[in-house]
């Protein structure tokens, strides 16, 4: 194949094309600007939340609160 054929051109130009697009969906992504570390610890407070909420509910479900009378 030659290198300076009109193919290989358009084939370069499509997948520098492709590489630009793909740059602009990362950089518009949600917490891309967010670090690692910053990204762990939103992840232990999420998971901290979902252990009180969890504890809360088994809480609330264990006063009987909730109970259908008989009939």
């Amino acid at each position: 194949m030659d290198k300076d054929s009109q193919d290989v051109h358009q084939v370069l130009n499509e997948l520098k094309n492709k590489f630009q697009e793909m740059r602009k969906l990362i950089s518009s992504m949600p917490g891309i600007a967010v670090s690692p570390e910053q990204q762990q610890q939103q992840l232990q407070n999420l998971r901290e939340q979902v252990r009180t909420k969890n504890e809360l509910l088994q809480k609330y479900k264990s006063l009987c609160m909730f109970e259908i009378p008989k009939e």
